[in-house]
C-alpha cells in the first residue's frame, strides 16, 4: 500500500474516516535535547564489562534455565465464563489455568498444557479449551457452578503435533487450533465423549495457512487466522459444518507483522480491525529505524476480498505495539474501537463512521500501564486484561481514574525475577528505551518487540542503510552465550549491545541517549517496584537491560518436549550434521569459547533438556555465497538454536523455510561449501539426507 509522505504520518484515509487524531502528550524527560545542551556522556563500558565478566564466571551455560521458567507467571490469555462473574486465564510461565473472580482474585489453579497460550470458551458455555506450545493436543475442561469451577474432561489428541498457539470453537461443535512451525489450521469434529484414556474421538482435517500462525478466532461465518511471519490475516468462510473453506479466502497482507485483531460480523461480510506495524518497508538509510510506527487498520471483508477503509497511526497517540484490541458495532452503525498498547503508556478509543461520513469525534486517550496482552470487555464499560509484563491482571473501569493492578499470587512458584531484570524487561518491551521518539515523516515510536515478536523475529527482510545490504531479523534471545553479536559481529559483548541499543533506539529524536527515568513520570516503574524518589540513572538502565538479556534465554523447544532420546531417523540426521555442518555450526555452550565445544556423545542428553543449551555456532566469519556480504569477511556463523522461530533463513532471508534452506546447500568439487549461489555442477544433499537433517534441526 502506497501512502503520500509529508509531515506527520498520523492518518491515511481510504474511504472510512477517523477524525481528530492529536499528537500524544506522552511522558517527557525534563532534560533538553542534545542539540541545545552539552551533555557529558561518560564511558560506561569498563564498569558494565566488569559486571558482565562477573556474571559469566558464575554462570553454567549448560544449566541456564529457559526464560519461560524464570520470568514470572506471565498471565497470557483471559476469557469470561458464562454469567460474567468469573474468568479463566492462562499462566504461560507456570503451565497453569486459573479461575478468577470479578476482582481478579484467584479461586482455583490446575495444570494446563505446557507453555499454554490459547484459550477458548465453547459457544454452548459448557467447556473451556486450552492449547500450549509444549502440549501435544487440545485439553478440555468442563465448566462447573461450584468450586473449583473447572474439571479436566478429556483431550483431543493430534498425533504428537506441538507448537500449538491458539484455539477457537464454532457453534456447530467444531474446534479450531493453529500450529506455528508448519503453519497449519487444524479442524476437529468430536465424535463422542471422553474415552477410557481421556482421549476424545474426533474427525480431523488440516489446512495449510503458512507463515507462523499465532491466533485464531471464529467470527460469525468466518474463521480468522493471524499468520505472524506471513504478515497476514487469513479469513476463510465456513460451510454448514463449520469447515474453513479455501474457496472464498481473503488475505489481508502487510509489509510487516500484525500483532492482534478484533472483528465483528456485518451482513454477509465483516469488519476487521488489525493492530500491527506500519505497512511500509523498514528503512534504516536515514540513520534510524524508519517507518515502524504502530498502526491500526480497519478493513471490510466480503466475498473473498478485503478492502482497506482506514489506517490510523496510533503510535502518534502513544499507543505502541497494539496486541489487545476490541471492535464493537453500535446500534447506529458506528464502529467503536478500544486499542491498548503492549509497549506504550496509553490506550485509545477510536470512533469510525460505518457509512463513510465524517464524525468530528476526536479519539479519547487515557493512561494505561504497558503490557496488556489480552482483554475482556465488561458489560458496564471498561475491561479486564492479562498483563505478562507486570505478571498481573488489570482492571479498568470507567468510574475510576486509573487501572487497578492485581499481581498474580505465586507463593509456591519459582523465585520471581529480580527488580533489575524486570526493569530490563520493561526497557525491552516498551518504548522506555527511547521515550522521546516522535512520529513525523519516517520517524517512529517503537520497542524492541516491534521487530522481535516476543524476542524472536518478525519475518521481515529489511534495508540496513549500508549500500544494497538487506538482512533478516535475528532473535534477541540467547545472546548471553552467543557473542560476538549479530551478523557483522561488531558488538563483542552484551555491554556493547546494551550501550549501543540506547543510541540506536533514539537515533534521530534529537535527544541524548544518556538519560534517567523517573517513576513519577513513568508509572510503570513504580508498578515494577522502583521508588518514585530515586530515578533510574543511565548506568542503571544499561545494567538492567543487560540483566534481562542475560536471563532471556530461548524458550523450551516444543519439538523436543516429551522426548529423552533421538529417534532412529533423528540420529541419522545428527550424524549427517556432525559430518556436514558442525565444522562451522559447532556444538559449543558459548559461541566464543572453543573449549566449550562438546563431543557428539553429549549432544543427545543436552538437546532434550528444557534449556537445550547448545548454541550451534562459532565466533568466526564465513563466506558461503549469501551475498551481498554484511562484512568484508562474510558473516558471523549464526546460532541454529530454535530454528523453528527464526524464519526466513540465511542472512539475506532468501530461504523461506528449512526445506528451502537444505535444498540450497551445495559443495563444490573442491569441497567448498555454499549456502546459496553455488557454482554450476556443485553437489547437493540427497532427498533422504535432507529429510534426516530437517528432523534433527527441528530439535535444536
Amino acid at each position: 500500500m502506497n501512502r503520500e509522505r509529508g509531515g506527520s504520518r498520523r492518518v491515511a484515509h481510504l474511504g472510512l474516516l477517523v477524525l481528530g487524531l492529536a499528537l500524544s502528550t506522552g511522558c517527557k524527560r525534563e532534560d533538553p535535547p542534545a542539540e541545545t545542551t552539552s551533555v557529558a556522556e561518560p564511558d560506561p563500558l569498563p564498569e558494565l564489562r566488569a559486571f558482565e565478566a562477573s556474571r559469566r564466571a558464575a554462570t553454567d551455560f549448560a544449566s541456564l534455565p529457559p526464560s519461560d521458567a524464570s520470568f514470572g507467571a506471565d498471565p497470557y490469555a483471559i476469557a469470561a465464563l458464562p454469567g460474567g462473574e468469573r474468568f479463566v486465564a492462562l499462566l504461560r510461565g507456570r503451565d497453569a489455568i486459573v479461575v478468577l473472580d470479578a476482582s481478579m482474585r484467584e479461586l482455583a489453579r490446575m495444570p494446563a498444557p505446557g507453555s499454554p497460550s490459547g484459550l477458548a470458551v465453547t459457544p454452548d458455555g459448557r467447556a473451556v479449551l486450552v492449547v500450549g506450545e509444549r502440549g501435544d493436543g487440545i485439553t478440555r475442561f468442563a465448566i462447573q457452578e461450584a468450586a473449583p469451577y473447572l474439571a479436566p474432561s478429556g483431550r483431543f489428541g493430534l498425533g504428537g503435533m506441538r507448537a500449538l498457539r491458539d484455539v477457537a470453537a464454532g457453534p456447530e461443535g467444531v474446534v479450531y487450533a493453529v500450529e506455528e512451525h508448519e503453519g497449519r489450521l487444524v479442524m476437529l469434529w468430536p465424535k463422542g465423549e471422553e474415552g477410557p484414556e481421556g482421549e476424545i474421538a474426533a474427525l480431523r482435517e488440516y489446512a495449510a495457512i503458512g507463515g507462523g500462525p499465532i491466533h485464531v478466532e471464529r467470527v460469525g461465518s468466518f474463521v480468522v487466522v493471524d499468520a505472524l511471519h506471513a504478515h497476514a490475516l487469513v479469513i476463510r468462510p465456513v460451510d454448514e459444518a463449520g469447515r474453513a473453506l479455501a474457496e472464498g479466502e481473503a488475505r489481508i497482507a502487510h509489509d510487516g507483522p500484525i500483532w492482534g485483531f478484533s472483528a465483528v460480523p456485518d451482513g454477509e461480510g465483516m469488519f476487521v480491525l488489525a493492530g500491527g506495524v506500519e505497512d511500509h518497508p523498514l528503512d534504516r538509510r536515514g540513520g534510524f529505524f524508519g517507518y515502524i510506527d504502530s498502526f491500526v487498520f480497519l478493513y471490510r471483508v466480503e466475498r473473498g476480498a478485503a478492502r482497506l477503509l482506514s489506517a490510523v497511526n496510533v503510535g502518534d497517540l502513544g499507543v505502541v505495539t497494539p496486541k489487545a484490541l476490541h471492535l464493537a458495532k453500535e446500534k447506529d452503525g458506528t464502529l467503536v474501537a478500544l486499542v491498548t498498547g503492549y509497549g506504550g503508556e496509553t490506550a485509545a478509543r477510536l470512533v469510525f463512521e460505518a457509512s463513510g461520513k465524517t464524525q468530528a469525534i476526536p479519539p479519547k486517550t487515557s493512561p494505561l500501564l504497558p503490557g496488556t496482552r489480552d482483554l475482556v470487555m465488561l458489560p458496564g464499560g471498561g475491561f479486564v486484561g492479562a498483563n505478562p509484563l507486570l505478571d498481573a491482571f488489570v482492571i479498568v473501569r470507567p468510574d475510576e481514574p486509573r487501572e487497578r493492578i492485581v499481581p498474580v499470587v505465586d507463593g509456591d512458584g519459582p523465585r520471581p525475577p529480580s527488580a533489575e531484570a524486570r526493569l530490563g524487561e520493561a526497557l525491552f518491551f516498551t518504548n522506555l528505551m527511547a521515550p522521546e521518539n516522535g512520529t513525523e515523516d519516517a520517524h517512529s515510536r517503537f520497542t524492541c518487540e516491534t521487530c522481535h515478536f516476543e524476542g524472536y523475529v518478525d519475518g521481515r527482510v529489511h534495508h540496513t542503510g549500508r549500500g544494497e545490504v538487506r538482512v533478516v531479523t535475528k532473535p534477541l534471545l540467547g545472546l548471553f552465550n552467543n557473542r560476538p553479536h549479530f551478523s557483522r559481529a561488531l558488538d563483542p559483548d552484551l555491554s556493547a549491545v546494551a550501550h549501543a541499543e540506547f543510541r540506536v533506539a533514539g537515533a534521530g529524536s534529537g535527544h541524548s541517549p544518556w538519560f534517567s527515568l523517573d517513576a513519577r513520570t513513568h508509572p510503570v516503574l513504580a508498578a515494577l517496584g522502583r521508588s518514585d524518589t530515586e530515578p533510574a540513572d543511565p548506568l542503571t538502565l544499561r545494567r538492567a537491560l543487560m540483566t534481562f538479556l542475560m536471563g532471556f534465554s530461548h524458550r523450551q523447544n516444543p519439538r523436543s518436549a516429551g522426548q529423552t532420546s533421538f529417534s532412529e531417523f533423528e540420529r541419522e540426521g545428527a550424524k549427517l550434521f556432525e559430518a556436514r555442518c558442525e565444522g562451522c555450526h559447532e556444538a559449543r555452550l558459548s559461541a566464543d569459547e572453543k573449549g566449550s565445544r562438546l563431543p557428539f556423545e553429549r549432544w543427545e542428553s543436552l538437546i532434550f533438556t528444557p534449556a537445550g543449551p547448545i548454541v550451534w555456532a562459532s565466533n568466526e566469519y564465513r563466506k558461503t555465497g549469501v551475498v551481498p556480504y554484511v562484512h568484508e569477511r562474510g558473516a558471523r556463523v549464526p546460532s541454529l538454536r530454535r530454528l523453528g522461530k527464526k524464519r526466513p533463513y540465511l542472512t539475506s532471508g532468501a530461504a523461506k523455510d528449512l526445506g528451502d534452506l537444505l535444498a540450497r546447500a551445495r559443495w563444490s568439487s573442491e569441497g567448498v561449501f555454499f549456502h546459496d549461489g553455488a557454482p554450476e555442477g556443485a553437489a547437493g544433499l540427497e532427498a533422504r539426507e535432507r529429510e534426516a537433517l530437517w528432523s534433527f534441526l527441528e530439535l535444536l
